[in-house]
Parts: C-alpha cells; sequence; structure tokens
C-alpha cells in the first residue's frame, strides 16, 4: 500500500514538473502559423511590373549585386548604394540597374527591416575557402552560425532548397521566404524555453500559482509576441539572460563553483547573442552587493572565474571580432559606425529618452503589467532584498539602457523591453500570488487586469490580416495606386524602397523619386511628383515636414482601433496627392 502511495506521489510530481511544458508546447502550436506573416511571394507581380511579364533574373542583375556584397569591406548590415544627398530630390527609378536594385528588395525581403540583414550576413561568408566572417557584429557569431545551421540542416533534409544562384530566389522568392520560416523557429525556440525560465523564477519568488500567472502575461505580452515571430537575437538573449539569473541566484544561495560556471557561461550566450545582452554584467556587481557579508576570498575567485568564461564564450561565439581588431579588417569598423551612427547624441537626450521607454513600456506589456511588476517588486524587496537585486539587475540595466538610447526612436525600439517585460511577468506574478492567499477575489481581479490591458488583439489582428494578405495594408494601398494613378503619374516617396516601407509600386515602369528630410533649394510645387506614400504608425511623425505645403492626404490604410506599433505586419499607410491635382480626401480607407 505504501508502495503504491510512493507511485501516485510520484506520479502526480512528474506530472506537475511536465504541466509548464505541456502548456509551452500548446502555446508554441498556436503561435507557430503566425511565423509565415510578411515573406516575399509573388503576389504583387502584377503591382510591380505593371501587369508585364516579370522580369528573369538575368535583368535583375542578381549575380552583380553578390559580387558587390562579397567584395566590399563594409559590414552586411551597410547599404551598398546609399541615399547621400540629404537636401536634394533624387529619383530613385533612373535606368534599369536602379530598378533591378529596387525589384530585388520586392523579391527577397520580408516586411521586416531588419531580417535580411542575417541573410546578407551569411551571404558574405565563403565556408569553403574557410572564411565564417559575418562582418556583423552587433548581432552575434553564434546567432548568425545558429541559423546556419538550420538552414543547412533544412537543406539536408529536403525542407529547403540551397544553392549559390541567387537567381533562382529572384524567380522563386517563396523558396527564399522559407528561410525565414527556419530563422524565425529559432525564435520560437527561444521564447518557449524562456517562458520556461519566467515560470521557473516566478514560482522561487512565491509559488506555482505565481509561475502560471507570469508565464501568461510573459506568453501574451504584445513585445514577447512580436519577438517571437522575428528573425532576431533580442529574443534568444533575453532567454539566456533569465537563465543566467537563475544561475546567479542558485550561485548566492549555494555558493557552489558549478554554479558559478553556469553563470558565466549563460552570461557568455546572452552577451554572445547580441551586444545588448552585455548587461549580464551587472549579476556580478549584485551578487557581491547582496552577499557583502558573507563575501570572501573563496566567492571572489568564483565570480572571477565566472567574469573569465564569460568573456571567453563571447570571443568564442564571435572570434572575428577580436581577429578583425587586430588585423585592421573595414567591416568591424564599417558596422560599430552605423551602429553607433543610430545613437549618436542620444545620452545627451536621457530625460526625453525615459518617457519614451516609459511610454513603449506601456505599449510592450500594457499598462497594467507595469503596475503590478513594480508593485510585485517592492513587495519582493521588503521580503528577499538580496535575491530580488539580483534577479532584477541585468532587468534595470536594460531599462537604463533603453532611457539613454531612446529619444524620439520608433515604437520597434521596443525589443530592447524584452527582458524587463519578462522581469516584471514574474514580480507580476509574485504579488498576485499574495494576493490570492489574502483575497482570492482581488488576486483573480488583479491577474485579469493586467492581461486585459494589455493590447495583444491588435497585434494578434495585424498578423493575421497580414497572413490573408488580400487586406494587409500595403498590398491594398499598392492596388489603390495602381487603380487611381496614370503610367505618366510619377510618385514620391519618404523611404527607402522596400517592402516594410513602401507599397508595390510598378517600379519596372514608373518614375519613383525620394523627397529628402531636409528641403531642397527651389521648390516648384508643379514640378513635384504627382503622389506621396509613406508608412508609419501616425501621419504626424512626418508633423512639420516641409513637403506638407505641397500635398494633402488622398487615402490611408491602416486598421481601426488600437494599432499594434511594435509590429511590422500591417503597418498604417498614407497616400497624399499634390495639392491642386485633384479632389483631396477623397479616398480615406
Amino acid at each position: 500500500m505504501f508502495l503504491i502511495g510512493g507511485r501516485a506521489a510520484e506520479g502526480q510530481a512528474r506530472r506537475r514538473r511536465v504541466a509548464p511544458l505541456r502548456a509551452i508546447l500548446l502555446w508554441a502550436l498556436v503561435v507557430a502559423p503566425f511565423l509565415t506573416w510578411g515573406l516575399p511571394d509573388r503576389r504583387a507581380d502584377d503591382l510591380l511590373f505593371g501587369g508585364q511579364p516579370p522580369w528573369p533574373a538575368t535583368r535583375l542583375a542578381a549575380q552583380e549585386d553578390l559580387r558587390r556584397l562579397r567584395e566590399s569591406v563594409t559590414g552586411a548590415d551597410a547599404d551598398l548604394n546609399p541615399l547621400t544627398q540629404r537636401d536634394r530630390i533624387v529619383e530613385l527609378t533612373a535606368d534599369d540597374a536602379a530598378r533591378a536594385e529596387i525589384l530585388r528588395r520586392y523579391r527577397l525581403f520580408s516586411r521586416q527591416p531588419d531580417e535580411m540583414i542575417i541573410f546578407r550576413a551569411l551571404q558574405r561568408m565563403a565556408p569553403r575557402q574557410g572564411d565564417f566572417d559575418p562582418c556583423l557584429y552587433q548581432y552575434g557569431g553564434v546567432y548568425i552560425y545558429s541559423v546556419g545551421a538550420l538552414l543547412a540542416a533544412g537543406g539536408a533534409l529536403g525542407l529547403l532548397h540551397l544553392t549559390r544562384d541567387i537567381g533562382f530566389y529572384l524567380e522563386q522568392p517563396e523558396q527564399f521566404a522559407r528561410f525565414y520560416v527556419a530563422a524565425r523557429l529559432v525564435s520560437l525556440f527561444f521564447g518557449g524555453l524562456a517562458l520556461l525560465a519566467v515560470f521557473r523564477l516566478a514560482a522561487r519568488a512565491g509559488g506555482r500559482r505565481a509561475g502560471w500567472v507570469a508565464m501568461l502575461c510573459a506568453g501574451w505580452s504584445p513585445v514577447f509576441l512580436t519577438a517571437v515571430v522575428e528573425a532576431k537575437p533580442h529574443l534568444p538573449s533575453a532567454c539566456w539572460l533569465l537563465w543566467a539569473i537563475s544561475a546567479a541566484l542558485d550561485y548566492r544561495g549555494r555558493g557552489r563553483w558549478s554554479d558559478a560556471l553556469r553563470l558565466g557561461v549563460l552570461g557568455g550566450l546572452a552577451f554572445g547573442y547580441v551586444l545588448t545582452g552585455a548587461v549580464a554584467i551587472l549579476l556580478w556587481p549584485a551578487l557581491l552587493w547582496s552577499s557583502r557579508a558573507t563575501v570572501g576570498v573563496r566567492r571572489w575567485r568564483h565570480l572571477a572565474l565566472a567574469g573569465i568564461v564569460l568573456l571567453a564564450v563571447y570571443m568564442l561565439a564571435n572570434p572575428y571580432v577580436l581577429y578583425n581588431f587586430l588585423t585592421g579588417h573595414g567591416a568591424l569598423g564599417s558596422n560599430l559606425t552605423n551602429s553607433l551612427a543610430m545613437y549618436t547624441g542620444q545620452a545627451a537626450r536621457a530625460p526625453e529618452g525615459l518617457r519614451r521607454t516609459l511610454q513603449l513600456l506601456g505599449e510592450a506589456g500594457g499598462w497594467g503589467l507595469p503596475v503590478a511588476g513594480s508593485v510585485g517588486l517592492v513587495y519582493l524587496f521588503r521580503r528577499h532584498r538580496g535575491a530580488t537585486a539580483v534577479a532584477t539587475a541585468s532587468g534595470a540595466g536594460m531599462l537604463a539602457l533603453a532611457a539613454l538610447l531612446g529619444a524620439g526612436k520608433p515604437a520597434e525600439f521596443a525589443r530592447f523591453l524584452v527582458l524587463p517585460v519578462l522581469l516584471l511577468s514574474c514580480s507580476a506574478g509574485a504579488v498576485t500570488q499574495a494576493l490570492l492567499r489574502w483575497r482570492p477575489w482581488l488576486g483573480a481581479l488583479a491577474a485579469v487586469a493586467v492581461l486585459v490591458l494589455m493590447p495583444t488583439p491588435a497585434y494578434i489582428r495585424a498578423l493575421a490580416t497580414d497572413l490573408r494578405g488580400e487586406h494587409e495594408s500595403r498590398y491594398q494601398a499598392g492596388r489603390y495606386l495602381a487603380r487611381h494613378m496614370t503610367l505618366a503619374d510619377d510618385v514620391a516617396i519618404l523611404q527607402e524602397p522596400a517592402p516594410y516601407a513602401v507599397p508595390p509600386l510598378d517600379f519596372a515602369r514608373r518614375r519613383v523619386y525620394w523627397l529628402p528630410p531636409q528641403p531642397p533649394g527651389v521648390v516648384l510645387s508643379a514640378e513635384l511628383p504627382d503622389w506621396l506614400v509613406f508608412t508609419a504608425d501616425d501621419a504626424r511623425v512626418w508633423q512639420g515636414a516641409w513637403w506638407e505645403r505641397y500635398y494633402e492626404l488622398n487615402a490611408r490604410f491602416a486598421a481601426d482601433g488600437m494599432l499594434s506599433r511594435i509590429t511590422w505586419a500591417n503597418k498604417p499607410v498614407f497616400v497624399y496627392r499634390r495639392s491642386g491635382t485633384a479632389e483631396s480626401a477623397s479616398g480615406l480607407e
């Protein structure tokens, strides 16, 4: 009888351990279909080529573009043909070579602007010649290599068609689209692993119910859902940081060198996946502060070893950073220059950056999560001061980094807030568990309020609309322009033409111009392009622009209600017409 009872208890314990894994698997199965949003295909060919036969790969000059990429000494994220005239209207379709450059983007790029640089980095490599330099260093080499390994495995299994003939993918973009799905599977995998870490951290702080609430909040948050369906390294890095925090807490409690070694490895992986993972370093001073009364030579030695391991793991994950630094290879300098250019002068605008970070935090997790999470942090800090300091150090560092760099940044900058949102989910779970013990109805109400206040339905709707394609905003705008423009009409754009920024237009025949941010020296209204189109969360992004006096809103394509600002799926598109050419505001949709 005792044996039967022991087996029952053992089976119950096993079910309790497996239950979170089953929930995560179910979550992954629900999310997986959204991995195919915004992929390149031939659906817009009639818009891109004006109803004429699509250009063959030879006319698109694919191999020449690839040759230039491999011979370039710039970073993989550098534009080989950038727009440098900031105060001149530039014709982007002056000849076939310029048109081909644009059309290649609509054949190969997704509607997420940062994803293609992963494949550009892979294209730069020459594995048969022993060259594995990705020429991309803000994204860690280990991340790029993991995507490359998955593509190689998919090719070996016959799931992907791998060839050096880029023309094959230009004529069959659906084949290249599978590469994006494979890369996004990496994000989905780490999303599940991150949810498991959230469950364990929250359960450690407040019990299993806290773990369940935390996992539900994290898995439902907009920034997390956006991250798991994009091929970017920020979520994998945040996942490694969560497990590094768990290792730090283990070391704080047990003082074992094996936990310190695990901390170094996991922190190195977080740093190795993307540069912002460097906030893992804050775990070291947090550990020393939280256990300052018992710090001895042994603990200093363990943490020093863990720090050395972190640096070693980073260098192993990014071997070409040190190599290029020592040899003076131009790609490293180019890549760092491109990255720093986005944040030059941002620190001087830190108050504005802090306000922007708080706005994005509300978008990333809904306003209920920061409130409940902050209350939870106060509750945990009063009960477990040292452990809470260790658990929150990296998240606080990431928030500080976002505040320093966030002034004027668009909503997709919320990728910096993945880790803070996950940690706030943990503390929200802990305080919810405390409320459930005190007043069950109050705890349940708090949990429901956090979830209801998240703008997640708008994100799901945006992804679903993008998946269906027919009503996707950029495709709708492209069809609208095709119906209302004559072939003699010119069109102006504000962003470099790519599927995430500009609707599909007849780039093969139509004259397309870029309007610079600075007003040209002489502007003649009659000589400006007839139409203007751009993608933005809100038309007010361009409020005060010099061209506003010459154009009036003609049509807009955006979902009603809440906007899904962080994701690039189904972004709002605004179509303007030059004043006086036709009745304005005639096609608001």
